[in-house]
């Protein structure tokens, strides 16, 4: 889903670099509140991408500790199917009403990348082994 999420980072910042209303003398790229969504992508992205390999890296270096990891693999396809989607719609408001046209892809982007709010682990579920892990930290 962080595939997604870049390609519609990427399509956004081409589209606003493009992209000049009549209404303008320069492309929405700059204008504040556009630079100020891709701004947020990027954190979003860069924030996902390091908790993401950060957990693979665990994962392939302490192979000991895979049994013990499931919090942390639950919390990681959270964190990045949400920032995802986060992305996604962002680049959906860079793009306005353009963004639903089918001579854009930002639509499929915006259908694909929900899927990942359908696979397990379910967010809710993530959310309760987490808080449990918290208050009860020496149980398994």
């Amino acid at each position: 889903y962080l595939g997604i999420a870049v390609a519609a980072r990427n399509d956004a910042i081409e589209f606003a670099r493009n992209f000049q209303p009549n209404s303008l003398d320069t492309p929405i790229s700059e204008v504040s509140h556009i630079q100020d969504k891709i701004g947020e992508m990027e954190w979003k992205l860069l924030q996902a991408h390091s908790f993401l390999y950060a957990t693979a890296r665990r994962w392939d270096e302490e192979p000991e500790e895979r049994e013990h990891m499931q919090p942390e693999l639950s919390a990681v396809k959270l964190a990045v199917t949400n920032a995802a989607s986060e992305v996604v719609d962002l680049a959906m408001r860079i793009a306005g009403g353009r963004g639903l046209s089918k001579h854009f892809p930002f639509e499929k982007y915006y259908r694909d990348v929900r899927a990942g709010l359908h696979n397990p682990p379910m967010d809710d579920s993530t959310i309760s082994m987490l808080a449990g892990k918290a208050i009860h930290p020496d149980s398994e």
